[in-house]
């Protein structure tokens, strides 16, 4: 059986130097073999004898301006476009998990009434609502 143990653990030791030897390989640095392009030398006579291709310059095309004109438009009324807002209620009441949407849209950009018309409510639900802070 020591024959057999040693077998073994001659495998292992070669299978480890063979993982160890293959972790190295591909974390060693990798070495740039590529041959550094130099520019064309010139023959005795003075002509070149390696001639580099030419670069293509890089060109961005830009959009034509338009021109400017002169006479300013008056602005037209935009368009009203239908809003589809929260289901009207037949109560006059804000539900209570909107409260804070209530709240939101009041404190950032609609007036309280816009909000009032929004849910359907009257203008003092929306005061009562913003009053009521937490």
């Amino acid at each position: 059986m020591d024959e057999w143990q040693s077998a073994d653990e001659r495998n292992t030791r070669e299978k480890i130097t063979r993982a160890r030897q293959a972790a190295e390989e591909l974390f060693k640095p990798a070495q740039h073999n590529a041959e550094v392009k130099s520019p064309p030398s010139a023959s005795s006579d003075g002509t070149a004898t390696e001639q580099l291709p030419r670069r293509q310059p890089r060109i961005f095309t830009v959009a034509p301006r338009l021109p400017v004109t002169s006479e300013v438009e008056a602005p037209t009324a935009a368009p009203q476009i239908p809003r589809k807002g929260i289901a009207r209620r037949s109560t006059a009441t804000v539900p209570p998990a909107q409260i804070g949407r209530v709240r939101a849209l009041a404190t950032y950009g609609m007036t309280p009434r816009q909000v009032a018309d929004l849910y359907g409510v009257t203008t003092d639900e929306i005061d009562r609502i913003l009053k009521a802070r937490v």
